[in-house]
C-alpha cells in the first residue's frame, strides 16, 4: 500500500530538529502500526506560509448551526464507524448524505465561505458541479447564518451526470468512465428538494442546467468571490476556469475538488494556470481537495 503523507506545520513550531509520528488505525480502531520520522525545520521555509491563510470564525454564534448542517449533508450521526471514516475522509459514494466530498472539504469550503463575507470580498459563490447539492446547501447555510441578502448561490450541473469523453479534443480525458456511473447523475428537482430540506431553497439560490461548455460561457453572474471546481473531468474543469474564473474577485477562493485524485483534472488546472500566468501557490486541503486565492 503506498500513500502520501502532506505536512501541515504549526507556524509556531521553532525552528530545530523534529520528530513526526505517523500512526496507523484499522476501521475497528485498533492501531496496527506507526512510523517515526525525523526532520529538521528551516524558519526560512518551513515556517513561511505557502498561502494566505483563511479566516477562522468557528468561535462565532453561528458555529453551532452550521456544525450541525456540516454533519447532517454528509449523514454522519446516521453513519456506522466504518462508513463514518470514509465520509470523514470524503472516499466512498454515499447512499443517503448529500455531500460526498468529507468533512475536511467541507468545513475548508465553510471557512473560506466565513471569510469571504468577513473581509468583504465581492461577488456570489458558484460550485460547477454539485451531485445532491450538499456544498451548494452549506454555502447557502452560510449566507443564512450571517444574514447576507445580497449574494447568490449558484449551482451549475447537467443534472444528467457526466459526459462522455471527447479524446479528440482533450486528449487527458481518454479512457474516461464516470460517464456510465448512472449514481452520478441527480436531477435539477431532486437537488431542488434536498435545498427545501434545510428550509434552504429561495431566491438567492439560482439554478445553471447544461453541459458547462454551453451553459457557462453566458451564465448571468457578474462577479464571483468563491468558485468551487468539481466537475472531475479535463473537460468540465478547463471549461468551468475558462468561463468563471475572470469574474473571480481579487482575494476570492479557487476550489478544485478533484486536484489530487484525478490526473486530468490536476492538468487542466496546470494549463489553465499556465496560459493566464497565475503563480498564487495551491495549496492541499486533504488527500485530493486544492485551492488557492486570487491576486
Amino acid at each position: 500500500v503506498g500513500f502520501t503523507a502532506h505536512f501541515f506545520m504549526p507556524m509556531e513550531l521553532a525552528p530545530g530538529k523534529c520528530t513526526v509520528h505517523l500512526v496507523f488505525f484499522d476501521e475497528s480502531d485498533v492501531e496496527v502500526g506507526r512510523i517515526e520520522h525525523s526532520l529538521v525545520v528551516d524558519r526560512a521555509v518551513s515556517l513561511r506560509p505557502l498561502v494566505a491563510r483563511v479566516q477562522s470564525l468557528s468561535l462565532h454564534p453561528q458555529a453551532d448551526y452550521l456544525d450541525l448542517l456540516g454533519k447532517t449533508l454528509l449523514a454522519l450521526p446516521y453513519s456506522n464507524k466504518a462508513s463514518a471514516r470514509l465520509r470523514l475522509d470524503g472516499r466512498d459514494w454515499p447512499d443517503f448524505a448529500h455531500s460526498m466530498i468529507g468533512l475536511e472539504r467541507l468545513n475548508h469550503l465553510r471557512a473560506c465561505a466565513e471569510t469571504v463575507l468577513h473581509e468583504g470580498i465581492p461577488g456570489d459563490f458558484m460550485e460547477t458541479g454539485v451531485w445532491r447539492g450538499g456544498a451548494c446547501i452549506m454555502l447557502r447555510g452560510v449566507l443564512r447564518a450571517f444574514g447576507d441578502t445580497r449574494r447568490s448561490v449558484w449551482v451549475a450541473d447537467s443534472f444528467e451526470g457526466l459526459p462522455p469523453p471527447n479524446p479528440e479534443k482533450y486528449p487527458a480525458d481518454l479512457g474516461d468512465t464516470l460517464y456510465q456511473f448512472t449514481q452520478l447523475a441527480v436531477s435539477l428537482e431532486e437537488v431542488q428538494h434536498n435545498f427545501r430540506r434545510y428550509d434552504l431553497l429561495d431566491h438567492q439560490v439560482k439554478f445553471l442546467k447544461g453541459i458547462f461548455s454551453q451553459s457557462l460561457p453566458n451564465a448571468p453572474v457578474d462577479e464571483l468571490a468563491l468558485l468551487r471546481l468539481d466537475g472531475d473531468m479535463y473537460e468540465s474543469t478547463m471549461d468551468a476556469l475558462r468561463s468563471l474564473y475572470p469574474k473571480l474577485s481579487p482575494g476570492g477562493f479557487c476550489i478544485v475538488d478533484d486536484y489530487g485524485a484525478i490526473a486530468a483534472c490536476r492538468q487542466a488546472v496546470h494549463d489553465y494556470r499556465k496560459d493566464h500566468y497565475i503563480t498564487a501557490p495551491i495549496a492541499m486541503i486533504d488527500w485530493t481537495g486544492a485551492w488557492w486565492r486570487r491576486d
